[in-house]
């Protein structure tokens, strides 16, 4: 069996590299949204702008502006790349339309070729202590030559280079390196007893067993210096080097809270995959359960406040992303995660099957009403969960997850929107139409800019295609 895995390191690069590291980013940055204008402006039905009609134009492109020339090659052709990534999923209904790259949220670029990636250093420690050998490690990439870096983790004997993903987060250089490894199949453990998970607010996850998974949640006192520092920045004047340097000490304090809630949701499900075959958990739809209570001018809605105050309660334990995770690992060990309706599973008795809204008392104590049994709400949830993945209640109905694709595709991959084509109506390949979007338009080149006050002068036009990005 063939494993792909992408392992997290991170960079320590010196001045001159990551200025580098920067200015790369930005002309990856700048030729993929001159793509994406040079799309929304001249594709038209019958006249597509593809991206091999874009990678063409490259080498003229770093002829007639020189500082192109800082990036690799190859960085400059995976923009386009993802451009065209996007521009499919969105047409699939996977996503939105493709919107600009923005400095400090899209700096990144990648090295596909394995041949012009070296890393090197003490890759395959067995200590798991992130000890001092485990972080000299040496990762070389073209232009920017040897980069220092921290390894997390050991990288798998026998594993080989694929591809390095070098981004920015937060003013901390990382770089996603991508392996590839052959290794047996697992063995295929979905004889095992299913466990049940139960998804809460209080209490994360609690399963059948008993085990419960504090995941970390936002605290009244991170909140309350989230507040100071979105406070510091809305005092800055736009522009000045105090706001950046607020920006940058919120965005530090923000990436800090997702690695924590990262970190732990790793570790508990990976905990979980090892010690259980079979998972069961609810198919939930995170979407409709996060939504707004503000209703509309005509209908507002009640509890705004409270909504809100929930809504990020559920978005703190991340139930989609952890789902994700768990059936990726459970797949990878020979396992199975189970989906089963929700409904019901909280009033259910779990001892004699009594159903009713009474038997909550309150949000941590189940006491049904019929049989007298007790116990907390969590886990009684979980032991329904369970029995319902096994048919014991409710019928069999249940979805059953082989693979982190299909559950990726199959849960969570709905349409965001429809496509319906009338006749005789003009439609561009995503975006804005070229009408609505006069000001922009090939504006690294003076041709872009004449188009664009021409436009805006004589009203919506249809320019001729440049030639250049």
């Amino acid at each position: 069996m063939l494993i792909r895995q992408a392992l997290r390191v991170r960079l320590l690069p010196n001045t001159q590299q990551a200025q580098l590291m920067e200015r790369i980013a930005g002309c990856c940055r700048a030729i993929g949204n001159v793509a994406l204008d040079q799309r929304r402006w001249f594709a038209r039905p019958g006249r597509s702008v593809s991206y091999a009609s874009q990678a063409a134009e490259i080498s003229e492109l770093k002829a007639e502006f020189r500082w192109f020339g800082e990036a690799p090659y190859h960085c400059l052709q995976q923009a386009l790349v993802d451009l065209e990534t996007a521009y499919k999923n969105f047409w699939a209904g996977r996503t939105g339309a493709p919107k600009p790259r923005r400095r400090g949220r899209d700096d990144s670029f990648r090295f596909p070729d394995p041949a012009q990636i070296t890393l090197s250093g003490n890759l395959h420690v067995t200590d798991k202590r992130r000890t001092r050998s485990i972080k000299q490690a040496v990762l070389s990439l073209p232009k920017l030559g040897a980069v220092r870096c921290v390894l997390h983790r050991a990288i798998p004997a026998g594993s080989r280079l694929l591809s390095v993903t070098v981004s920015r987060e937060a003013g901390r250089w990382a770089a996603s390196v991508l392996t590839e490894r052959d290794a047996p199949e697992p063995a295929d453990r979905s004889s095992e007893p299913v466990v049940g998970i139960d998804l809460g607010v209080t209490q994360p996850a609690v399963l059948s067993t008993g085990e419960v998974y504090a995941l970390p949640r936002a605290s009244a006192g991170a909140a309350a210096h989230l507040a100071r520092l979105q406070q510091r920045v809305a005092n800055k004047v736009k522009g000045s080097k105090n706001r950046r340097k607020a920006v940058s000490r919120l965005a530090a304090f923000k990436v800090a809270q997702a690695r924590k809630r990262r970190d732990a949701m790793e570790k508990a499900t990976t905990h979980i995959a090892k010690n259980h075959g079979v998972a069961a958990m609810e198919d939930l739809r995170v979407r409709n359960m996060t939504a707004s209570a503000r209703g509309t001018v005509e209908e507002p809605g009640a509890n705004v406040a409270a909504k809100a105050g929930l809504n990020r309660s559920i978005l703190d334990v991340a139930p989609g992303a952890l789902r994700v995770r768990l059936g990726q690992k459970l797949a990878a060990t020979g396992g199975q995660l189970l989906l089963v309706p929700p409904a019901l599973t909280s009033q259910r008795c779990n001892a004699c099957g009594h159903t009713e809204a009474g038997n909550r008392p309150s949000r941590d104590v189940f006491a049904c009403k019929v049989c007298g049994h007790t116990a907390d709400a969590d886990a009684n949830a979980a032991c329904n969960i369970r029995d319902r993945a096994l048919g014991k209640w409710g019928g069999a109905a249940k979805g059953e997850v082989a693979s982190s694709t299909a559950l990726l595709l199959v849960q969570q991959a709905k349409p965001k929107r429809s496509f319906k084509k009338k006749q005789n109506e003009k439609q561009t390949t995503g975006g804005l139409p070229a009408q609505a979007c006069p000001k922009r338009g090939g504006f690294l080149h003076a041709q872009g800019r004449k188009r664009a006050a021409a436009t805006r002068s004589s009203g919506p036009q249809r320019p001729a295609r440049s030639s250049v990005l």
